[in-house]
């Protein structure tokens, strides 16, 4: 179960870490969305800025002429609780034009004060006399039709409305500040202002000359804009609640998605599939041919395996061949895969007589009699010569008995099934295998052969494998060959034997048998 444990967890670990990571990236990112989620829903834009009013029709009062207000006018703020104020005042502050600005206002939920001021008398929600009279200064205020904005105290706005008979209508709201993000910071973190055209008036400003500020924007009418500027401090001020929040929620869907990963019954699931295929026999080999650069004549091919499951997929053995080798379904996918590799051979009839199939196995297997005895009785039967297969082992997984390696590998060799060291140079036992085992021939892998042209320090390990094989008189492959530089390169080294891309990729029998008469067609020519 140990054994088990950090597979299983290393790709959920990674994920929790770079997930976490990618939360303190983003920090910066998350602050400025959810500041602007909040703002747009707190300016409430559908509803509350740009929605048509009438406020403005038949005002009731026989001086003012209809005829200039036309009915598609939009109001610059049309502020909850307003209605149909205007259409319901005297315009005589009297009692019913109080009482009438004081429902809108109790209505409204943005609105301080309510202020109706005629040439002949003022009013208030307060009573007769407005205390705040129509008065501004035109350099900081925005005039529009038959409005003017203008900045009040304490970061509110002041909305005067004109009417031809010289009264005016006059609205405080309340402070935007508080209107436009939910927590409290410094008024020095956020200057508040609205645009018209070339112009721009402050509604909130005590700025600070050498802070930076993130801008936002929002389109109130045509023609209007709020902006905003906030510094880092309140960016983090306003938006820390819902941060905080947002991460544990974050948080907890990385969590989740890594103990769904982790715990998932991965191993379980493939072994079963595993299970399946082999009673449909889907495991099946792929050959890629050896070539002699020199000659152009094939002398032989590796079989590779392949899962090719009843729906035609292809199932890559890097996904299942693990998981195989840990429930030892590795033993039966082998067996199935001589079977069928002997079938082949014995269908292969235009072959000179020194040509091979070689085949994979892990060194358990080689650590083990039966699997020779099982081997040299499948031969038999499918009445293919000995010599006509090869034993592959690769030593990315370590020899735990080297002794009966070496025995059942003689046993193998002494009835003409040559040995050949798979993936050179790439796992446990380095060249030492060749000091104790008998192993004819060496496959240098792709890692090496990548290498070629190229500055990497790989290289000069290649070059190495290669004067090792000459010194030690052993037969040398080049896997993953892919380009003619690599040929010429691996020819002028004194290496002939080429496996690769550049001459064939892993191929089917039926195309096997088509590429062997192709090229025995050549030879002949």
């Amino acid at each position: 179960m140990n054994n088990n444990l950090l597979p299983r967890w290393k790709q959920p670990l990674i994920v929790f870490i770079l997930g976490f990571f990618l939360i303190f990236l983003t920090q910066n990112l998350l602050k400025v969305a959810l500041f602007q989620y909040e703002l747009y829903h707190r300016l409430n834009l559908n509803n509350q800025i740009i929605e048509p009013s009438n406020l403005l029709l038949n005002t009731g009062v026989k001086t003012l002429d209809s005829n200039l207000y036309p009915s598609d006018k939009k109001e610059i703020f049309s502020l909850s609780g307003m209605g149909n104020l205007i259409t319901k005042l005297t315009f005589t502050c009297s009692k019913h034009d109080i009482k009438e600005m004081r429902i809108a206002n109790d209505m409204s939920t943005n609105i301080t004060f309510l202020g109706l001021i005629t040439p002949n008398i003022s009013c208030s929600i307060y009573g007769l006399h407005s205390p705040i009279g129509a008065n501004y200064k035109s350099q900081n205020a925005i005039t529009l039709d038959n409005y003017t904005i203008t900045p009040y105290l304490g970061s509110r706005i002041k909305i005067i409305r004109h009417f031809p008979n010289n009264s005016y209508l006059i609205t405080i709201t309340d402070p935007l500040n508080r209107q436009l993000y939910f927590n409290n910071t410094d008024e020095s973190n956020v200057v508040i202002t609205l645009s018209h055209k070339d112009k721009s008036i402050d509604i909130q400003s005590k700025i600070n000359p050498n802070t930076y500020y993130h801008q936002f924007r929002e389109k109130l009418t045509n023609n209007i804009y709020l902006d905003l500027y906030v510094t880092p401090k309140g960016l983090t001020d306003i938006v820390h609640s819902e941060l905080g929040i947002v991460n544990i929620l974050l948080s907890l869907f990385i969590f989740i998605i890594c103990l769904f990963l982790g715990l998932r019954p991965q191993q379980r699931t493939i072994k079963m599939a595993i299970d399946r295929g082999l009673k449909k026999r889907e495991f099946i080999p792929y050959y890629q041919p050896i070539i002699n650069s020199v000659t152009g004549s094939i002398i032989g091919c590796e079989s590779l395996l392949r899962w090719c499951k009843a729906n035609g997929e292809i199932i890559s053995p890097a996904i299942f061949i693990n998981i195989a080798e840990q429930n030892k379904q590795i033993y039966e996918i082998t067996d199935l895969l001589i079977s069928q590799v002997a079938e082949d051979l014995s269908k292969l009839t235009n072959i000179h007589d020194n040509f091979y199939i070689s085949i994979n196995v892990i060194p358990r297997q080689l650590q083990n009699q039966t699997f020779a005895t099982k081997l040299l009785a499948t031969l038999s039967s499918a009445q293919v010569s000995n010599h006509r297969v090869a034993i592959e082992v690769t030593e990315r997984t370590q020899f735990t008995n080297v002794t009966s390696a070496k025995e059942v590998m003689q046993r193998l060799i002494d009835h003409g099934i040559s040995i050949k060291l798979d993936d050179a140079g790439t796992g446990f036992g380095g060249f030492s295998y060749f000091q104790e085992l008998p192993i004819s021939t060496l496959k240098i892998d792709k890692m090496f052969i990548d290498t070629i042209g190229t500055c990497d320090v790989k290289a000069n390990i290649l070059n190495a494998i290669i004067s090792f094989g000459k010194e030690a008189k052993l037969t040398m492959i080049a896997e993953g060959v892919e380009t003619q530089e690599q040929v010429n390169y691996l020819r002028d080294q004194g290496v002939f034997l080429i496996q690769g891309f550049y001459y064939a990729k892993p191929m089917p029998f039926s195309d096997l048998e088509k590429y062997i008469n192709n090229n025995l067609k050549k030879d002949n020519h």
